[in-house]
C-alpha cells in the first residue's frame, strides 16, 4: 500500500483522519494504524475511501495494489 499517495489524497480532498474512520466506522487511531500500512484496509474500506476521495480506478490502483492490477 502506498500509504504517503493516501494521505495525499484525503489532504486534497480535505479530509481529516477522523472523517475518515468515521466513513469506514472505526476510531480515529485504528485509521490511523490502517493508513500507516500497519493494518491492512478490508475490500469494503477500500470501496469506502475511493468514494469518499473519489478516486480514480488508477489512484485506487497505485494506492492499494501497488499498481499490481492489470491495466485497460
Amino acid at each position: 500500500m502506498n500509504q504517503l499517495e493516501l494521505e495525499y489524497a484525503r489532504k486534497r480532498k480535505n479530509k481529516t483522519k477522523a472523517d475518515m474512520a468515521a466513513a469506514i466506522g472505526k476510531s480515529v487511531v485504528s485509521y490511523a494504524k490502517k493508513e500507516r500500512g500497519d493494518v491492512k484496509f478490508s475490500d469494503d474500506e477500500k470501496i469506502i475511501i475511493a468514494r469518499e476521495l473519489d478516486l480514480t480506478s488508477e489512484q485506487v490502483n497505485s494506492i492499494f495494489f501497488d499498481s499490481s492490477l492489470p491495466q485497460r
